[in-house]
């Protein structure tokens, strides 16, 4: 767009109309009325914890394979040990807010 058409007085082209948004889907399993698939918290919870797991275990296997000369790449190995530390940060703070929640429910008085 040339300077000269933002100009003061002179009027901006109209925008194109956004499209329409597509519907959300509901989640896997949100028809099941089994306990597993009533328990979101816990889903989502083994899903941080396993993903946490998985990450050490990347970050351990990089080490190692750095460490006999296998790896190369030292960028590679940061990244993930950072993605490792990362994610055993995210579930210590997960663990600190729920621990200050439950001291904060016993402390309501009835």
């Amino acid at each position: 767009m040339p300077l000269d058409a933002l100009a003061p007085g002179v009027p901006l082209p109209p925008l194109p109309p956004l499209a329409p948004l597509a519907p959300l889907a509901p989640p896997p399993g949100a028809g099941d009325s089994s306990p597993a698939a009533r328990s979101g918290f816990a889903t989502v919870l083994n899903g941080l914890l396993d993903n946490n797991r998985q990450a050490q275990a990347a970050a351990d296997a990089a080490v190692t394979a750095l460490a006999t000369g296998e790896a190369q790449d030292l960028h590679t190995v940061a990244l993930a040990v950072a993605q490792a530390d990362l994610s055993f940060r995210l579930i210590l703070e997960l663990r600190n807010r729920l621990s200050e929640a439950f001291q904060e429910v016993t402390r309501m008085q009835i």
